[in-house]
């Protein structure tokens, strides 16, 4: 088969190399950009009901302050208050929390882009894997097939 070097055929198929590995890289930025929205609209609904548990669990320290003082009024001040010292010290300890949110922040998106290549390692470790010991499985097949040759050609030769 005498195949002569095509230099237009060579152009055609770097085109759709090139065209192929820019649709791979569209798609795994839609399907890393789709994780992490998922991942954050998951995140809001969850900072949204701890809110609204945190909102009940105000009022319910109100009414119960309010029952001790015998002034609900004192009461929501009271509870008022304890809410303000929160604020206090979140403001005081502001830098090193926002360090801390930060760094949260980075590992988790971090982590939902790299967790799609991790599927992929984790596969194309597990094909190799396969790979080896079918490998294994057909080189000791083969070694017994020339220690069985080996023993016929003994006996052959004792003959």
């Amino acid at each position: 088969m005498d195949q002569k070097f095509s230099f237009s055929g060579s152009l055609k198929k770097l085109k759709e190399y090139v065209d192929s590995q820019l649709e791979l890289v569209k798609l795994r930025a839609i399907a890393r950009g789709s994780r992490i929205i998922a991942s954050l609209v998951i995140d809001v609904s969850k900072i949204l009901l701890a809110l609204l548990v945190v909102f009940f669990l105000a009022m319910a320290l109100a009414f119960y302050l309010g029952q001790l003082f015998n002034n609900y009024a004192l009461g929501f001040l009271a509870a008022g208050g304890v809410f303000a010292l929160i604020i206090l010290l979140i403001n005081l300890t502001k830098g090193k929390l926002e360090l801390v949110l930060m760094d949260i922040t980075i590992r988790k998106t971090l982590g939902k882009w790299h967790e799609e290549d991790d599927h992929l390692e984790e596969d194309r470790l597990t094909r190799l894997k396969k790979k080896v010991a079918k490998a294994e499985k057909e080189a000791s097949e083969i070694k017994q097939e020339i220690e069985n040759i080996e023993d016929e050609h003994e006996q052959t030769a004792q003959k």
